[in-house]
């Protein structure tokens, strides 16, 4: 930390809600030990600024959440995002280190963890795959990569106090099943989606939106992305996968046939053709058997 004299830091890290099967010791240890570590790291630098990755899930489920909405996680990440709230508060109360927390909600966008629901979906339907899913009943607050990089930004650069916390979402609580509707709409319906083939997880978060009034007045900061332009810009960048993924198995399929075609000709011809084209002056393949 002293070589790099940062005048910001981004502090990212963390687990993936999903998959479930992350174990409680790693959340804990990436996020609430993590969170800790770049505390001490810190210590006595005042003038740093620490930008924060926090998440909703330390609220629980609700609707129009603000930042003074008592934390209830339902999960061990939630419960660990909490914990490293706390911390961050905690450092700016005690070490008077200037941090800012941004709790996301659903950020989606290019380049997203394909098994996540937005990529997920999309590419389920450029492969022509069945998508099987829950009721779709949970609401999600998405948010545009692109504003919440903006938010990132802002919270970087404008004065505000230390200890604060953001709310970053679009502050519209939108059901999974119609996020998976529009999708399907924009993409002209390549597949049908199976609503209900899946079960709803215990631990699943129902309902989740955010007021995002104080990111307004203190960072001057909302979400300038629609829906469908986001989903469209979305979809636009999985496309362009699927196509470069296309075309270059297809290279691969024609490297491999043109190999094997080689490899076929040098056995048919033998080395008695071989001496035979070189008796007659010629250097290749003549013909076909």
């Amino acid at each position: 930390m002293r070589q790099a004299n940062p005048e910001v830091v981004f502090h990212l890290a963390s687990t993936p809600f999903n998959p479930p099967t992350i174990s409680s010791q790693t959340h804990l240890e990436t996020i609430v030990q993590g969170t800790m570590n770049l505390v001490e790291a810190l210590k006595g630098r005042l003038n740093v600024r620490v930008v924060a990755a926090g998440s909703a899930a330390a609220y629980g489920s609700g609707s129009r959440l603000r930042e003074d909405a008592p934390l209830r996680p339902g999960t061990v990440l939630g419960a660990a995002k909490a914990a490293a709230s706390l911390i961050l508060q905690m450092a700016a109360r005690l070490y008077q280190l200037q941090t800012r927390e941004l709790r996301l909600f659903m950020p989606y966008g290019p380049a997203e963890h394909p098994s996540r629901l937005i990529p997920h979906t999309i590419a389920s339907a450029l492969e022509g795959r069945q998508i099987r899913m829950t009721e779709g009943r949970q609401q999600r607050d998405v948010v545009f990569l692109d504003d919440v990089v903006e938010a990132f930004c802002l919270a970087a650069t404008k004065p505000v106090a230390a200890g604060s916390v953001f709310n970053i979402g679009s502050g519209v609580g939108t059901p999974v099943r119609t996020l998976v509707a529009r999708i399907m709409d924009l993409m002209g319906h390549p597949v049908t989606p199976l609503i209900g083939a899946l079960p709803t997880r215990s631990d699943e978060i129902m309902e989740m939106s955010a007021d995002i009034s104080a990111a307004k007045t203190h960072l001057s900061w909302e979400p300038r992305t629609s829906l469908d332009e986001g989903l469209r810009r979305t979809i636009a960048w999985w496309m362009e996968q699927h196509t470069a993924d296309s075309t270059q198995q297809t290279a691969q399929r024609i490297a491999v046939c043109c190999v094997l075609g080689a490899v076929c000709c040098l056995r048919v011809r033998g080395p008695r053709d071989d001496q035979a084209a070189a008796g007659a002056g010629g250097g290749g393949w003549r013909g076909t058997p």
